[in-house]
């Protein structure tokens, strides 16, 4: 079985670099060089367009930043839905909108060929590891036939129904990782204030009611200072705008949501190629402290 790799960033680069160690013959596209150079040396074969790649393999992956990258790699007269034939199965892991997995969905169709929304959560360091979360939607049949190859990279691959559902369940995922973030940056900020220490309190409250996974991924990196990027604070922003989209398509107040998702905004306009722990940043320096290891302190 030939794979075809598209979006060699943070989390498509490592999930390449499985699929060649677990012997998948792989065929990658991207957009920056030095990524398909690393590719190229782990024995990946180079296409000069999308539409060129998926008429040489079997499956072809997606892991792209925007929305509209999706319309750039899937459209057009050399975008993957031009290359598309009968029995070809494309597999998106890009975060989007429900609507748009439909309206890619609807055009591959007319081609014959099936359509996965399967986006994915673990970060960097879950694709690096093989060990990600994927949420799946589409023709359950066609699910089953890749299991094996989502296998590779993702550790817990659930089918989840139609088309869509799989970007319904990330949104609420990455929606919820906003208003986590925000409220643990308030938490973490005022625990200092109070001359707490923050060690002690991210241990303790790991071994409570408050604690939420958000947290491992967060307060670790800001006690430690450290703010390179594995998931951004513009991806996560963009993400929230999409969810709170959502949310007024299916006219659900999302009040908390919204008040996150100021918050994150403002953290965007200096830190927005940061990791999301810079979050608390903006509110460190209103309040006039920072969170970091009481020994690293002056």
């Amino acid at each position: 079985m030939k794979i075809g790799f598209i979006g060699l960033g943070t989390m498509g680069l490592p999930m390449t670099a499985n699929l060649l160690q677990a012997g998948y013959e792989t065929y990658v596209v991207s957009r920056s060089r030095p990524p398909i150079e690393q590719a190229l040396s782990m024995g990946a074969i180079e296409m000069e367009s999308p539409k060129t790649l998926i008429e040489q393999v079997d499956i072809v992956f997606t892991c792209l930043p925007l929305p509209a990258s999706i319309y750039e790699v899937y459209d057009g007269d050399n975008g993957l839905i031009a290359g598309a034939t009968s029995g070809k199965i494309i597999i998106d892991h890009s975060t989007i909108s429900p609507a748009l997995n439909k309206e890619v969905a609807k055009k591959i169709q007319k081609k014959e060929a099936y359509y996965l929304d399967a986006p994915v959560s673990g970060g960097p360091m879950g694709a690096k590891a093989g060990t990600l979360t994927m949420m799946c939607g589409g023709d359950e049949a066609i699910f089953q036939k890749v299991l094996p190859v989502l296998k590779v990279t993702g550790e817990y691959v659930q089918y989840v129904g139609d088309v869509g559902n799989g970007s319904v369940i990330k949104l609420i995922n990455n929606m919820l990782v906003g208003v986590h973030t925000a409220a643990l940056a308030e938490a973490f900020v005022m625990g200092e204030k109070a001359g707490v220490n923050p060690e002690v309190l991210l241990d303790i409250i790991r071994r409570s009611s408050g604690f939420s996974k958000s947290m491992d991924w967060s307060v670790e990196a800001i006690m430690d200072r450290q703010f390179e990027q594995r998931f951004s604070v513009n991806l996560l922003h963009k993400d929230m705008g999409l969810a709170l989209d959502l949310a007024e398509e299916l006219k659900v107040p999302t009040e908390m949501v919204k008040k996150a998702e100021a918050i994150v905004n403002q953290a965007k306009q200096t830190y927005g190629n940061e990791d999301v722990a810079a979050i608390i940043r903006p509110l460190e320096q209103k309040v006039g402290v920072e969170v970091k290891r009481w020994n690293e302190k002056e």
